[in-house]
């Protein structure tokens, strides 16, 4: 599943959340969106990684062939 999601809009959603769930709710929905600006950074790291090591395997590739 390739499905984009909007960060922006799902940390929209959790704000308004916090908002209202009073305080327990509002450090649970805060805690939420902490990790899904994590999970949105591992992702992107994560594929600089695939990035790179693909890079690598050309220029390797290339090299064998010479």
């Amino acid at each position: 599943m390739s499905t984009q999601v909007n960060l922006e809009i799902a940390l929209e959603k959790l704000h308004q959340l916090q908002h209202e769930d009073g305080d327990l709710g509002a450090t649970y929905w805060y805690e939420i969106s902490c990790l899904l600006k994590e999970a949105s950074l591992y992702k992107a790291r994560a594929l600089a990684a695939e990035e790179k090591l693909a890079e690598i395997e050309r220029v390797n590739g290339q090299n064998n062939l010479s």
